[in-house]
Protein backbone atom coordinates (compact mmCIF):
# COMPACT_ATOMS: atom_id res chain seq x y z
CA UNK A 1 0.00 0.00 0.00
CA UNK A 2 2.89 2.08 0.50
CA UNK A 3 2.31 2.44 -4.05
CA UNK A 4 -0.47 4.68 -3.22
CA UNK A 5 1.19 7.37 -1.10
CA UNK A 6 4.04 6.87 -3.49
CA UNK A 7 1.85 7.84 -6.29
CA UNK A 8 -0.32 10.31 -4.84
CA UNK A 9 2.85 12.19 -3.56
CA UNK A 10 4.01 12.00 -7.74
CA UNK A 11 0.82 13.80 -8.35
CA UNK A 12 1.93 16.19 -5.90
CA UNK A 13 5.06 16.97 -7.61
CA UNK A 14 4.10 16.74 -11.06
CA UNK A 15 1.19 19.77 -10.37
CA UNK A 16 3.77 21.13 -8.22
CA UNK A 17 6.05 21.25 -11.54
CA UNK A 18 3.34 22.40 -13.74
CA UNK A 19 2.53 25.63 -11.08
CA UNK A 20 6.53 26.24 -11.59
CA UNK A 21 6.44 26.28 -14.96
CA UNK A 22 3.46 28.79 -15.35
CA UNK A 23 5.30 30.34 -12.92
CA UNK A 24 8.31 30.73 -15.26
CA UNK A 25 5.85 32.33 -17.79
CA UNK A 26 4.21 34.88 -15.83
CA UNK A 27 7.37 36.00 -14.86
CA UNK A 28 8.77 36.70 -18.31
CA UNK A 29 5.24 37.75 -19.18
CA UNK A 30 5.53 40.60 -16.68
CA UNK A 31 9.06 41.80 -17.64
CA UNK A 32 7.65 42.08 -21.12
CA UNK A 33 4.93 44.56 -20.41
CA UNK A 34 7.18 46.27 -17.86
CA UNK A 35 9.78 47.13 -20.75
CA UNK A 36 7.67 47.59 -23.47
CA UNK A 37 5.37 50.08 -21.50
CA UNK A 38 8.61 51.73 -20.53
CA UNK A 39 9.93 51.75 -24.47
CA UNK A 40 6.81 53.39 -25.09
CA UNK A 41 6.49 56.22 -22.16
CA UNK A 42 9.52 56.47 -20.55
CA UNK A 43 7.92 56.39 -17.20
CA UNK A 44 9.45 54.63 -15.03
CA UNK A 45 6.81 53.13 -13.53
CA UNK A 46 5.97 50.44 -15.23
CA UNK A 47 9.69 49.07 -14.35
CA UNK A 48 8.73 49.56 -10.04
CA UNK A 49 7.88 46.37 -9.99
CA UNK A 50 8.90 43.89 -12.88
CA UNK A 51 12.57 44.99 -13.36
CA UNK A 52 14.68 42.68 -15.14
CA UNK A 53 16.70 41.00 -14.28
CA UNK A 54 15.08 38.79 -12.04
CA UNK A 55 16.87 36.34 -10.09
CA UNK A 56 13.63 34.41 -9.52
CA UNK A 57 12.98 33.10 -12.71
CA UNK A 58 16.56 31.21 -12.47
CA UNK A 59 15.24 30.53 -9.13
CA UNK A 60 12.37 28.73 -10.22
CA UNK A 61 13.77 27.37 -13.14
CA UNK A 62 16.52 25.63 -11.38
CA UNK A 63 13.83 23.95 -9.33
CA UNK A 64 11.45 23.39 -12.07
CA UNK A 65 14.64 21.04 -13.84
CA UNK A 66 15.08 18.91 -10.28
CA UNK A 67 11.54 18.09 -10.08
CA UNK A 68 11.39 16.95 -13.62
CA UNK A 69 14.76 14.80 -13.39
CA UNK A 70 12.46 13.22 -9.96
CA UNK A 71 9.82 13.06 -12.49
CA UNK A 72 11.77 11.07 -15.63
CA UNK A 73 10.29 13.82 -17.87
CA UNK A 74 12.47 13.33 -20.92
CA UNK A 75 14.05 16.18 -22.34
CA UNK A 76 12.49 18.15 -19.83
CA UNK A 77 15.48 19.47 -18.13
CA UNK A 78 16.98 20.50 -21.40
CA UNK A 79 13.82 21.99 -22.37
CA UNK A 80 14.12 23.95 -19.49
CA UNK A 81 17.34 24.92 -19.69
CA UNK A 82 16.90 26.24 -23.37
CA UNK A 83 14.09 28.78 -21.37
CA UNK A 84 16.86 29.79 -19.00
CA UNK A 85 19.49 30.56 -21.75
CA UNK A 86 16.75 32.15 -24.02
CA UNK A 87 15.19 34.14 -21.20
CA UNK A 88 18.89 35.30 -20.35
CA UNK A 89 19.42 36.17 -23.86
CA UNK A 90 16.25 38.45 -24.06
CA UNK A 91 17.21 40.79 -20.57
CA UNK A 92 21.10 40.88 -21.95
CA UNK A 93 19.92 41.78 -25.83
CA UNK A 94 16.64 43.14 -25.75
CA UNK A 95 15.52 44.23 -22.73
CA UNK A 96 18.36 46.07 -20.66
CA UNK A 97 19.74 47.99 -23.74
CA UNK A 98 15.97 49.21 -24.28
CA UNK A 99 16.06 50.04 -20.32
CA UNK A 100 19.12 52.44 -21.19
CA UNK A 101 18.25 53.89 -23.91
CA UNK A 102 14.43 53.77 -24.58
CA UNK A 103 14.33 56.00 -27.47
CA UNK A 104 16.65 54.30 -29.28
CA UNK A 105 15.68 54.81 -33.38
CA UNK A 106 15.92 50.97 -33.71
CA UNK A 107 13.92 50.11 -30.94
CA UNK A 108 11.15 48.32 -32.85
CA UNK A 109 13.34 46.31 -34.30
CA UNK A 110 15.29 45.42 -30.63
CA UNK A 111 11.20 44.50 -29.77
CA UNK A 112 10.98 41.91 -32.54
CA UNK A 113 13.91 40.63 -32.03
CA UNK A 114 12.54 40.04 -28.41
CA UNK A 115 9.44 38.88 -29.92
CA UNK A 116 11.13 36.32 -31.54
CA UNK A 117 13.23 34.79 -27.91
CA UNK A 118 9.74 34.80 -26.37
CA UNK A 119 8.08 33.00 -28.78
CA UNK A 120 11.00 30.23 -28.91
CA UNK A 121 10.67 30.58 -25.09
CA UNK A 122 6.48 29.68 -25.11
CA UNK A 123 7.38 26.75 -27.69
CA UNK A 124 9.47 25.08 -25.13
CA UNK A 125 6.88 26.00 -22.15
CA UNK A 126 3.98 24.06 -24.41
CA UNK A 127 6.61 21.12 -25.35
CA UNK A 128 6.91 20.59 -21.45
CA UNK A 129 3.83 21.09 -20.25
CA UNK A 130 2.42 18.64 -22.38
CA UNK A 131 4.98 16.36 -21.42
CA UNK A 132 3.55 16.71 -17.23
CA UNK A 133 -0.07 16.42 -18.64
CA UNK A 134 0.79 12.79 -20.55
CA UNK A 135 2.50 11.38 -17.36
CA UNK A 136 0.25 12.88 -14.69
CA UNK A 137 -3.00 11.28 -16.96
CA UNK A 138 -0.35 7.84 -16.46
CA UNK A 139 -0.34 8.35 -12.93
CA UNK A 140 -3.91 8.76 -11.89
CA UNK A 141 -4.63 5.59 -14.28
CA UNK A 142 -1.99 3.73 -12.19
CA UNK A 143 -3.54 5.10 -9.35
CA UNK A 144 -7.13 4.57 -10.13
CA UNK A 145 -5.87 0.88 -11.06
CA UNK A 146 -4.15 0.55 -7.87
CA UNK A 147 -6.86 1.90 -5.38
CA UNK A 148 -9.43 -0.17 -6.59
CA UNK A 149 -7.56 -3.62 -6.49
CA UNK A 150 -6.13 -2.78 -2.67
CA UNK A 151 -9.81 -1.21 -1.41
CA UNK A 152 -12.53 -2.46 -3.34
CA UNK A 153 -14.11 0.48 -5.88
CA UNK A 154 -16.52 2.09 -3.15
CA UNK A 155 -12.87 3.09 -0.45
CA UNK A 156 -11.03 3.46 -4.20
CA UNK A 157 -13.33 6.24 -6.01
CA UNK A 158 -13.64 8.66 -2.93
CA UNK A 159 -10.33 8.34 -2.05
CA UNK A 160 -9.26 9.15 -5.81
CA UNK A 161 -11.59 12.10 -5.64
CA UNK A 162 -9.24 13.65 -2.41
CA UNK A 163 -6.59 12.86 -4.24
CA UNK A 164 -7.64 14.58 -7.67
CA UNK A 165 -9.38 17.37 -5.72
CA UNK A 166 -5.61 18.04 -4.30
CA UNK A 167 -3.77 18.34 -7.80
CA UNK A 168 -6.49 20.43 -9.14
CA UNK A 169 -5.85 22.49 -5.96
CA UNK A 170 -2.03 22.99 -6.80
CA UNK A 171 -2.83 23.10 -10.95
CA UNK A 172 -5.23 26.46 -10.32
CA UNK A 173 -1.77 27.71 -7.79
CA UNK A 174 -0.32 30.99 -9.65
CA UNK A 175 1.83 32.69 -7.01
CA UNK A 176 5.09 34.24 -7.22
CA UNK A 177 7.30 32.88 -4.95
CA UNK A 178 7.61 28.99 -3.25
CA UNK A 179 5.68 29.93 0.51
CA UNK A 180 3.53 32.03 -1.08
CA UNK A 181 2.33 28.95 -3.65
CA UNK A 182 2.78 26.66 -0.88
CA UNK A 183 0.01 28.81 1.03
CA UNK A 184 -2.40 28.97 -2.08
CA UNK A 185 -2.18 25.45 -2.74
CA UNK A 186 -3.12 24.54 0.69
CA UNK A 187 -5.86 27.09 1.30
CA UNK A 188 -7.83 25.97 -1.96
CA UNK A 189 -7.23 22.25 -0.57
CA UNK A 190 -8.18 23.38 2.78
CA UNK A 191 -11.60 24.65 1.60
CA UNK A 192 -12.72 21.47 0.48
CA UNK A 193 -11.75 19.79 3.68
CA UNK A 194 -13.97 22.38 5.58
CA UNK A 195 -17.12 21.59 3.71
CA UNK A 196 -20.41 23.11 4.88
CA UNK A 197 -22.03 19.84 5.69
CA UNK A 198 -24.92 18.10 5.40
CA UNK A 199 -28.04 18.64 7.46
CA UNK A 200 -28.71 15.99 10.23
CA UNK A 201 -31.95 15.19 11.70
CA UNK A 202 -32.82 17.12 15.24
CA UNK A 203 -29.49 18.96 14.92
CA UNK A 204 -28.51 22.28 14.47
CA UNK A 205 -24.91 22.92 13.71
CA UNK A 206 -21.78 25.53 13.19
CA UNK A 207 -18.78 25.54 12.21
CA UNK A 208 -16.25 28.05 12.47
CA UNK A 209 -12.43 28.33 11.48
CA UNK A 210 -9.24 30.89 11.89
CA UNK A 211 -6.00 30.42 9.97
CA UNK A 212 -3.13 30.84 11.51
CA UNK A 213 -1.32 34.62 11.49
CA UNK A 214 2.41 32.80 10.65
CA UNK A 215 1.75 31.94 6.21
CA UNK A 216 4.80 28.94 7.28
CA UNK A 217 2.22 27.67 9.74
CA UNK A 218 -0.53 25.66 7.65
CA UNK A 219 -2.10 22.83 9.43
CA UNK A 220 -4.23 19.79 8.27
CA UNK A 221 -7.22 20.93 10.09
CA UNK A 222 -10.71 19.18 8.86
CA UNK A 223 -14.33 19.60 9.81
CA UNK A 224 -17.40 17.36 7.93
CA UNK A 225 -20.65 16.30 8.74
CA UNK A 226 -22.91 13.53 6.80
CA UNK A 227 -25.84 12.03 6.90
CA UNK A 228 -25.98 7.92 6.91
CA UNK A 229 -29.79 7.67 6.50
CA UNK A 230 -32.80 9.45 7.59
CA UNK A 231 -32.26 9.60 10.88
CA UNK A 232 -28.74 9.44 11.24
CA UNK A 233 -25.86 11.14 11.10
CA UNK A 234 -21.83 11.32 11.25
CA UNK A 235 -19.64 14.32 12.76
CA UNK A 236 -15.92 14.66 12.33
CA UNK A 237 -13.44 16.57 13.79
CA UNK A 238 -9.51 15.84 12.66
CA UNK A 239 -6.00 17.57 12.90
CA UNK A 240 -3.23 15.95 10.79
CA UNK A 241 0.31 16.33 12.14
CA UNK A 242 2.86 18.62 10.51
CA UNK A 243 2.03 22.03 8.35
CA UNK A 244 2.16 22.15 4.60
CA UNK A 245 0.80 20.37 1.94
CA UNK A 246 1.61 16.90 3.19
CA UNK A 247 -0.71 18.00 6.23
CA UNK A 248 -3.48 18.69 4.08
CA UNK A 249 -3.08 15.56 1.92
CA UNK A 250 -3.22 13.94 4.81
CA UNK A 251 -6.71 15.26 5.64
CA UNK A 252 -8.08 14.89 2.38
CA UNK A 253 -7.57 10.99 2.54
CA UNK A 254 -8.65 10.83 5.99
CA UNK A 255 -12.23 12.85 5.37
CA UNK A 256 -12.66 10.46 2.13
CA UNK A 257 -11.69 7.28 3.42
CA UNK A 258 -13.67 7.54 6.84
CA UNK A 259 -16.59 8.68 5.00
CA UNK A 260 -16.02 5.54 2.91
CA UNK A 261 -15.84 3.16 5.48
CA UNK A 262 -18.39 4.60 7.66
CA UNK A 263 -20.80 3.87 4.67
CA UNK A 264 -20.80 0.38 5.62
CA UNK A 265 -20.56 0.33 9.37
CA UNK A 266 -22.44 1.61 12.84
CA UNK A 267 -20.24 1.91 15.29
CA UNK A 268 -17.50 4.59 15.14
CA UNK A 269 -14.45 2.99 17.05
CA UNK A 270 -14.86 -0.50 14.37
CA UNK A 271 -14.44 3.02 11.73
CA UNK A 272 -11.86 4.26 13.19
CA UNK A 273 -9.81 0.92 13.74
CA UNK A 274 -10.42 0.48 10.17
CA UNK A 275 -9.14 3.78 9.57
CA UNK A 276 -6.00 3.66 11.67
CA UNK A 277 -4.68 0.31 9.98
CA UNK A 278 -5.73 2.45 6.26
CA UNK A 279 -3.29 5.00 6.90
CA UNK A 280 -0.14 3.09 8.56
CA UNK A 281 -0.41 0.80 5.62
CA UNK A 282 -0.53 3.54 3.16
CA UNK A 283 0.86 6.83 4.43
CA UNK A 284 4.79 5.99 3.68
CA UNK A 285 5.67 8.73 6.35
CA UNK A 286 6.36 7.07 10.23
CA UNK A 287 6.19 11.03 11.87
CA UNK A 288 2.91 10.98 10.03
CA UNK A 289 -0.22 11.05 12.50
CA UNK A 290 -3.79 12.23 12.75
CA UNK A 291 -5.53 12.85 16.19
CA UNK A 292 -9.43 13.27 15.39
CA UNK A 293 -13.19 12.83 16.74
CA UNK A 294 -15.68 10.48 14.59
CA UNK A 295 -19.76 10.76 16.19
CA UNK A 296 -23.07 8.88 14.98
CA UNK A 297 -26.14 10.52 15.93
CA UNK A 298 -29.27 9.24 16.02
CA UNK A 299 -32.26 11.92 15.99
CA UNK A 300 -34.78 8.86 17.11
CA UNK A 301 -33.35 8.57 20.46
CA UNK A 302 -31.05 11.55 21.07
CA UNK A 303 -28.41 9.35 21.19
CA UNK A 304 -24.38 10.25 20.62
CA UNK A 305 -21.50 7.88 19.74
CA UNK A 306 -18.02 7.93 19.82
CA UNK A 307 -14.72 7.07 18.99
CA UNK A 308 -11.75 9.68 19.91
CA UNK A 309 -8.19 8.85 18.56
CA UNK A 310 -6.41 11.19 21.30
CA UNK A 311 -8.77 14.67 20.73
CA UNK A 312 -8.65 16.15 24.03
CA UNK A 313 -11.14 19.09 23.19
CA UNK A 314 -14.23 17.73 23.41
CA UNK A 315 -17.48 18.71 25.34
CA UNK A 316 -21.15 18.16 26.40
CA UNK A 317 -22.92 21.03 27.15
CA UNK A 318 -25.90 20.17 29.59
CA UNK A 319 -27.82 23.51 31.07
CA UNK A 320 -24.62 25.24 32.84
CA UNK A 321 -22.95 21.58 33.11
CA UNK A 322 -20.06 21.18 31.24
CA UNK A 323 -18.80 17.52 30.38
CA UNK A 324 -15.43 16.73 28.79
CA UNK A 325 -15.57 13.56 26.66
CA UNK A 326 -12.37 11.58 26.70
CA UNK A 327 -10.27 9.70 24.20
CA UNK A 328 -10.93 6.53 23.85
CA UNK A 329 -8.06 5.24 21.98
CA UNK A 330 -4.35 6.65 20.83
CA UNK A 331 -4.53 8.83 17.84
CA UNK A 332 -4.13 7.31 14.54
CA UNK A 333 -0.51 6.18 12.70
CA UNK A 334 1.20 4.88 16.25
CA UNK A 335 0.36 1.76 16.04
CA UNK A 336 -1.54 -0.66 13.29
CA UNK A 337 -3.85 -2.53 15.49
CA UNK A 338 -4.82 -0.01 17.98
CA UNK A 339 -7.49 -0.70 19.88
CA UNK A 340 -10.63 1.86 19.74
CA UNK A 341 -13.52 1.52 21.93
CA UNK A 342 -16.70 3.80 21.22
CA UNK A 343 -18.65 5.55 24.17
CA UNK A 344 -21.97 6.58 24.29
CA UNK A 345 -23.91 10.14 25.22
CA UNK A 346 -27.51 10.49 25.15
CA UNK A 347 -28.27 13.59 24.34
CA UNK A 348 -31.73 15.64 25.44
CA UNK A 349 -33.30 18.75 23.50
CA UNK A 350 -30.74 21.83 24.02
CA UNK A 351 -27.65 20.03 24.84
CA UNK A 352 -24.66 21.10 23.10
CA UNK A 353 -21.74 19.16 22.01
CA UNK A 354 -18.74 20.82 21.17
CA UNK A 355 -15.23 20.41 19.40
CA UNK A 356 -12.05 21.74 18.40
CA UNK A 357 -8.58 21.57 17.38
CA UNK A 358 -5.70 22.25 19.65
CA UNK A 359 -5.34 25.75 18.18
CA UNK A 360 -7.63 26.16 20.33
CA UNK A 361 -6.48 24.80 23.98
CA UNK A 362 -2.90 25.52 22.96
CA UNK A 363 -3.28 29.46 21.71
CA UNK A 364 -0.59 31.20 23.93
CA UNK A 365 -0.64 34.79 25.79
CA UNK A 366 2.70 36.68 25.66
CA UNK A 367 3.50 35.11 28.49
CA UNK A 368 3.57 31.61 27.23
CA UNK A 369 0.32 30.75 29.05
CA UNK A 370 -1.97 28.37 27.20
CA UNK A 371 -5.88 29.32 26.82
CA UNK A 372 -6.38 25.53 28.38
CA UNK A 373 -9.20 23.96 28.71
CA UNK A 374 -10.80 25.60 31.59
CA UNK A 375 -11.02 28.26 29.83
CA UNK A 376 -12.78 27.10 27.00
CA UNK A 377 -14.94 25.43 29.62
CA UNK A 378 -16.16 28.24 31.44
CA UNK A 379 -16.48 29.80 27.88
CA UNK A 380 -19.31 27.13 26.79
CA UNK A 381 -20.70 27.40 29.60
CA UNK A 382 -21.58 30.53 29.85
CA UNK A 383 -22.10 31.09 26.32
CA UNK A 384 -25.16 31.64 24.11
CA UNK A 385 -27.47 28.89 23.25
CA UNK A 386 -27.01 29.36 19.22
CA UNK A 387 -24.25 26.76 18.08
CA UNK A 388 -22.64 29.81 15.56
CA UNK A 389 -22.47 32.01 18.45
CA UNK A 390 -20.67 29.31 20.86
CA UNK A 391 -17.80 28.65 17.73
CA UNK A 392 -17.66 32.61 17.39
CA UNK A 393 -17.45 33.09 21.02
CA UNK A 394 -14.06 30.62 21.47
CA UNK A 395 -12.83 31.93 18.02
CA UNK A 396 -12.48 35.83 19.02
CA UNK A 397 -11.59 34.88 22.75
CA UNK A 398 -8.35 33.15 21.47
CA UNK A 399 -7.67 35.19 19.18
CA UNK A 400 -7.54 37.71 21.67
CA UNK A 401 -6.47 35.74 24.68
CA UNK A 402 -2.67 35.47 22.18
CA UNK A 403 -2.85 38.19 19.52
CA UNK A 404 -3.45 36.59 17.22
CA UNK A 405 -3.69 33.10 16.84
CA UNK A 406 -0.35 31.05 16.22
CA UNK A 407 -2.35 27.99 14.88
CA UNK A 408 -5.22 26.67 12.71
CA UNK A 409 -8.12 25.78 14.78
CA UNK A 410 -11.49 24.21 13.66
CA UNK A 411 -14.25 24.29 15.80
CA UNK A 412 -17.61 22.61 15.64
CA UNK A 413 -20.93 22.50 17.75
CA UNK A 414 -23.86 20.35 17.78
CA UNK A 415 -27.09 21.38 19.45
CA UNK A 416 -29.90 19.14 19.45
CA UNK A 417 -33.41 20.88 18.93
CA UNK A 418 -36.99 19.46 20.00
CA UNK A 419 -38.30 18.85 16.55
CA UNK A 420 -37.31 17.82 13.22
CA UNK A 421 -34.97 20.42 11.90
CA UNK A 422 -34.58 21.64 8.28
CA UNK A 423 -31.87 23.14 6.19
CA UNK A 424 -32.21 26.49 7.30
CA UNK A 425 -31.20 25.44 10.65
CA UNK A 426 -27.65 24.18 9.70
CA UNK A 427 -25.42 27.62 10.11
CA UNK A 428 -22.98 28.01 7.15
CA UNK A 429 -19.38 27.41 7.96
CA UNK A 430 -17.10 30.45 9.44
CA UNK A 431 -13.76 30.90 7.90
CA UNK A 432 -12.12 33.68 8.82
CA UNK A 433 -8.60 34.42 9.25
CA UNK A 434 -7.54 36.02 12.82
CA UNK A 435 -6.04 39.30 12.93
CA UNK A 436 -2.56 39.18 14.15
Amino acid sequence: MHQLDAASGAQVRLADARAQLDELLATQLAEETGVRGYASTKDPQFLENDKPPDPNFDRVALALESLLRTAAIAHGPQMVEDMRALHLQWEQEIALPLMRNPGSHDAYVQESQGKFLTDALSRDADKVAAALDARAQGVQQALRRQINETFGISAGVVTLFALLALSSAIGRANTMTRLVRERSLVDALQRTLRVSGQHIARTQMAFSYASATREALIGGDLLDAWRGGPERGWILIADASGKGIEAARHAAFAQYALRAIAADARDPAEVVASFNRLFVDTIDDPQAFIVLFLASFESATGTLRYASAGHPTAYVRRGHVIESLPPTGSIIGIERDSAYTSATVQLADGDLVLLATDGLSEARNAAGELFGDERIAALVREAPAEPQAVCDLLVVSADDYSGGVQDDLAILALRVIDEEGSDATFDAIAVGHASG
